[in-house]
């Protein structure tokens, strides 16, 4: 009696982990098709509202601790001028370079958020700029997204009243050999 008790306990609890271990259909067909990387060198274009779109250029690398999960990233854009709320007169530019991390955040989404220092005409620092979004790897080679920016004053409040947003298209830089 209690060999058997044991047996049926022993097939009860195999089996309520064979069926909590197994993914829903839904998940399982969620996870079909390739998955894609950001790593690696990307020339393409930023959309924000209100301006002319951008040429970009971003170079995505993973933290060695986690691998294809998170890393940071070096983002490259025409500096501007820029309108200046603090100077009618003048003017506003953003580093060229702009640096952040990304992560990813489900198959084929990443999110990322960059920093970028902000000068007036005369090349003093008078604030920061955000830019934030989500990238969605379209192939191996191609990637589309969301962005959004915001710049603030060194004392950290809002240097514009709005929150610039916008859309990216990237292509990867293929290698070429002579």
């Amino acid at each position: 009696m209690k060999r058997e008790f044991w047996l049926i306990a022993l097939a009860v609890v195999a089996a309520a982990g064979v069926t909590g271990a197994a993914p829903s259909r839904q998940d399982a067909l969620a996870d079909r098709g390739p998955a894609y990387s950001l790593e690696g060198a990307w020339f393409g274009t930023a959309s924000i509202i209100g301006l002319p779109p951008m040429p970009t250029m971003d170079t995505f690398t993973s933290s060695a601790a986690t691998p294809r999960v998170s890393g940071t990233f070096l983002c490259t854009i025409p500096p501007g001028p820029y309108p200046n709320p603090l100077d009618p007169s003048g003017w506003l530019s953003v580093t060229p370079s702009g640096q952040g991390n990304w992560k990813r955040v489900a198959k084929n989404a990443y999110v990322f958020t960059a920093w970028r220092i902000v000068m007036d005409q005369t090349g003093a620092v008078v604030g920061t700029a955000k830019y934030w979004g989500v990238i969605t790897p379209l192939s191996p080679n191609e990637y589309s997204g969301t962005m959004n920016a915001e710049f603030y004053r060194l004392d950290g409040s809002l240097l514009f009243p709005v929150t610039f947003t916008g859309t990216l298209s990237s292509n990867r830089i293929e290698i070429v050999i002579d």
